[in-house]
């Protein structure tokens, strides 16, 4: 063990037991940014650059006690390779000692990568109406590099694995930087990052503006490296048959030791028998395009309005990880037949981890690399998002003791950042985003009572009355914001190896979903809409349904203080706030999982109810 901490103990439906990481990130930053500034009659100028040398020395173990995870399928029946579905029971499973998990041996690695930079930039007011501000930024990140070699530098498509197993034609494994010519870098030089920015800001009146204006920003891929082989995680191995004689239980579920990390001396056969992971060398970096156009017009009583358009674009953005060794859905036919245990030909070949009894389930041997039980490529910058709003603001300057901010926006935010229920066909995965509010608007005011010395009324107030009534400012901030869309799940089934299925969507979601949040906290959506997917199939829903929604925020907050003025030197405020005011329940989300005893009932509240807090501040 690498480290003496709580295992993490997952159980279906039930608290997570989590372990204690053991994390050790060290590091440095080295930085030269120099920048100046030249004004030529109606230029000004602006050019400069930044050069960073980032080290970072990891090492990290999330689970130095173990991963073990324990799910209905293990004991559910009356076919332990095809259990009907809600058949079994997690907690049993944890009881009977039968799951799923690994433990990791880490290595630590020690990375660098320089980032350069270079801009100008020209303020330029071609007239007394209009200004222009016109740049261009070039930005090159230098492929992460590993002090002593140990990462990895893609997978080897279509090269011939060195694994040989009979009626197999074996391709693909893990290829490692500074090794057979590779470069050292985890990553292709993307030399290619330039960012044009332009704006202007044009006087249509004394009283009217217009401003637009376009930039595109590169977001570096921050992190670490991919150690594989050098870093190893020993699977527990519960069963060689799918389930049907029980081999290794939780009491003791590494019987022989933990496998040591080997390198990279065994080429593409790195960890065959095992699960691998590797970035991808050719992605390139995200990058983002983000306009705007808003006009600006002054109003009467020191008040000014502004509408506005706000838009972006991601691009190559990244996602979540990627299974590249999922059964493809031509295979999905196959049924029940695909848990089916046949004649293993890896047997005798690979004598370490899931591969390395007598049989081995036919949808192993139909993976496009069947010589690994996984094949994961970590952050892939294949995502897209989109947004689009509308956006009003009414600011109210402080004048006759009243100030005020009120802003709403309506908008729609859409992305592919999902995990995809298969990972060949991702053209289903654009949704609403998981942060999407369709409308928002906040208030933000503060008033200064007109009465008491020096205001208003009572200006010539007596001393005695000026401590009461006097001096005192009332505040508030208000947000009313809609619900954020929901996503489904659901418990049990016998699915294709690799697959994140999804629920059935067989009607109306909304259909008799109507009156208050509290009135439909026992069924908040039409849970009759919804089905588990049969066996074997993916389910049609998308990642996210935008017409259901969780509750949305309503929250007020006041706030009363009082200045009060002991002597020329002393000062006294008192402030009283009042936080949920109107002590109105934010309900958190329903349950979203099918089958789930609870699934459409909402058994939280989000926000707090209401608290009143007193401070008392003196200042001499």
């Amino acid at each position: 063990l690498q480290g003496l901490a709580f295992p993490t103990v997952s159980v279906t439906d039930m608290q997570q037991l989590a372990g204690s990481p053991l994390i050790k990130d060290p590091g440095d930053t080295w930085s030269l940014q120099p920048s100046m500034s030249s004004q030529r009659g109606a230029h000004l100028v602006k050019f400069g650059g930044e050069t960073r040398l980032i080290r970072g020395h990891f090492f990290r173990n999330l689970n130095p006690g173990g991963n073990y995870s324990f799910g209905v399928n293990q004991t559910g029946g009356p076919n332990v390779n095809t259990p009907a579905g809600n058949s079994g029971f997690a907690l049993a499973s944890l009881l009977f000692g039968y799951g799923s998990g690994s433990m990791s041996s880490n290595t630590g690695v020690s990375i660098q990568n320089v980032y350069y930079g270079m801009y100008v930039q020209d303020d330029w007011k071609v007239n007394r109406k209009l200004t222009l501000n016109i740049g261009l930024r070039w930005e090159y990140e230098t492929p992460r590099t590993e002090r002593y070699n140990r990462a990895t530098r893609g997978f080897g498509f279509g090269v011939a694995s060195p694994v040989r197993a009979p009626g197999l034609n074996l391709t693909g494994g893990l290829l490692y930087a500074n090794k057979d010519g590779r470069p050292r870098g985890i990553y292709s030089s993307d030399r290619n990052n330039f960012a044009p920015r332009i704006g202007f800001a044009y006087s249509l009146s004394a009283k009217n503006v217009l401003r637009g204006g376009y930039a595109l920003s590169y977001i570096p891929v921050i992190g670490s490296v991919f150690s594989d082989g050098f870093s190893n995680d020993t699977p527990w191995i519960a069963s060689l048959d799918g389930g049907l004689t029980i081999i290794n239980k939780l009491s003791n579920p590494f019987p022989s030791g933990l496998l040591p990390a080997i390198g990279s001396s065994q080429g593409l056969a790195t960890l065959a028998g095992q699960g691998v992971s590797f970035v991808e060398p050719g992605d390139r970096t995200p990058k983002f395009h983000n306009w705007h156009f808003d006009v600006q017009r002054e109003l009467p009583s020191q008040s000014l309005l502004e509408v506005a358009y706000v838009g972006s674009r991601g691009v190559s953005l990244v996602s979540t990880n990627e299974n590249l060794n999922q059964v493809p859905a031509s295979q999905f036919g196959l049924g029940a037949a695909l848990k089916q245990q046949v004649p293993n030909p890896f047997f005798g070949i690979l004598t370490t981890g899931g591969l390395a009894g007598a049989t081995v389930a036919r949808e192993q041997l139909l993976r496009p690399y069947p010589q690994f039980t996984g094949v994961t490529r970590v952050n892939p910058a294949y995502g897209n998002s989109s947004y689009h709003s509308l956006q009003m603001k009414l600011e109210k300057r402080l004048a006759q003791g009243i100030a005020a901010l009120i802003s709403f926006t309506a908008s729609k935010n859409m992305s592919d950042l999902n995990n995809p229920r298969d990972a060949f066909n991702r053209s289903v995965e654009r949704a609403v985003s998981d942060i999407d509010v369709p409308q928002r608007l906040t208030i933000a005011g503060s008033w200064d009572l007109p009465f008491g010395r020096g205001r208003k009324y009572g200006s010539n107030m007596h001393r005695a009355g000026d401590l009461v009534v006097g001096g005192w400012q009332l505040s508030t901030f208000q947000t009313y914001q809609g619900g954020f869309a929901l996503g489904f799940g659901f418990a049990g089934g016998t699915f294709a190896a690799g697959t994140s299925p999804r629920v059935n969507l067989i009607s109306d979601p909304t259909s008799g979903a109507t009156g208050s949040h509290q009135s439909r906290l026992d069924r908040y959506f039409n849970t009759d809409a919804f089905a588990r997917p049969a066996d074997f199939t993916l389910g049609n829903l998308a990642p996210r349904l935008h017409t259901v929604r969780s509750p949305g925020m309503n929250n007020n907050n006041i706030t009363a203080t009082k200045d009060f003025k002991i002597s020329e030197r002393i000062k006294t405020q008192f402030r009283g706030s009042f936080y949920n005011a109107l002590n109105h329940p934010v309900f958190g989300g329903p349950n979203t999982t099918v089958g789930n005893a609870s699934f459409g009932r909402i058994s939280t509240q989000a926000n707090i109810s209401r608290q009143i807090e007193f401070g008392l501040r003196v200042s001499y």
